[in-house]
């Protein structure tokens, strides 16, 4: 990796400087705490997670063989439909693969109530009965209806769970839940056994963790999603200064854990570069950051990087070849 021009750490720092009296705050369930509880949980848990930063240091730790490889799973949680009887309908998306080897994604539906104590929620599964149908009902979620013949209830999977202040946890009977695996596929293996959410981050473990031991599980981060702008020189890396032959392109979008994009010249053809915008932690150094890198598509290096405070709102960089800049989008989804 390439050390920081004087210039790129310019940009960086004023970015940085400038978004930090804007930075949006974190979803906390403070504000909602005196609210019904599954209302409650609907808030803070809807969104969605990744836990990149987890599998790209498990296959790091992998590759020395000091640890097995942790598989990169990608979560979603929408709300659908407020039920007559306050319950709540969360459509719960996963999709999971071993160094893209492999995928496995699964549907599931959500029933959140409160138990029959009046101080837990209870967390009931179901299973489309006809996948296909229950596709086209997910894809229009704004005029989603449950329909019960669509769908089959997975009671000894459900999962009870209760509030520690800001935190939320929840389980499931292992054990209970196991006797249904075989009638329900490939997709069993990711379903949840047990979650919790705290801020923005989402601790959760399903069948396929189990492989990895007792306590194995997925430490996933809400995603944030940033778009913006790129500057690049037809002159590439050696361009000269005075060559203003500049490509913009004002179409990017990333999220903020492992989001990539190409970089493209305007005729739309690949520039042999890629921007990836990820959380890093460096322990020795006591430091998690929010990393911006210009990636060499055809060697997969690192070629330059940036970064900034992981709360920042606004990141990039000039490479006097390459300009760069992105700002979060609040609100925004995939």
């Amino acid at each position: 990796m390439q050390p920081w021009s004087m210039m790129t750490m310019w940009v960086v720092t004023t970015l940085t400087l400038l978004s930090g009296c804007q930075v949006p705050a974190t979803r906390t369930v403070e504000t909602i705490s005196n609210g019904d509880t599954t209302v409650r949980l609907e808030a803070v848990l809807a969104g969605d997670y990744d836990n990149d930063e987890q599998a790209r240091q498990a296959s790091t730790r992998a590759r020395a063989g000091n640890q097995v490889m942790a598989p990169h799973l990608r979560e979603q949680w929408r709300l659908l439909e407020r039920g007559r009887d306050h319950s709540l309908w969360l459509w719960h998306w996963q999709s999971q693969s071993q160094d893209q080897a492999g995928m496995v994604t699964a549907d599931w539906l959500y029933r959140l109530a409160p138990a029959n104590d009046g101080n837990r929620i209870v967390l009931t599964p179901y299973r489309a009965i006809d996948p296909a149908a229950a596709k086209a009902a997910l894809t229009d979620k704004k005029d989603f209806k449950f329909v019960a013949a669509q769908w089959a209830e997975l009671t000894p999977c459900a999962l009870t769970g209760d509030w520690k202040s800001t935190q939320f946890s929840a389980s499931a009977d292992a054990t209970a839940c196991s006797a249904l695996l075989p009638g329900l596929g490939e997709s069993a293996s990711l379903l949840p056994l047990r979650f919790t959410i705290d801020s923005d981050m989402l601790r959760a473990a399903t069948f396929a963790d189990q492989a990895r031991g007792a306590g194995a599980g997925i430490d996933a981060r809400r995603l944030r999603w940033f778009s913006g702008w790129a500057a690049i020189n037809g002159g590439g890396p050696r361009a000269k200064a005075e060559n203003q032959d500049w490509h913009m392109q004002r179409d990017l979008r990333l999220s903020s854990e492992g989001g990539r994009v190409p970089l493209r010249w305007r005729d739309g053809a690949a520039s042999g570069y890629s921007l990836e915008l990820a959380r890093m932690s460096y322990p020795e150094r006591k430091l998690s950051v929010l990393q911006l890198d210009l990636v060499e598509d055809t060697s997969g290096r690192v070629v330059d990087y940036v970064w900034a405070n992981p709360q920042t709102n606004a990141i990039g960089f000039n490479l006097g070849w390459l300009q760069v800049g992105l700002m979060q989008v609040v609100g925004a989804g995939e």
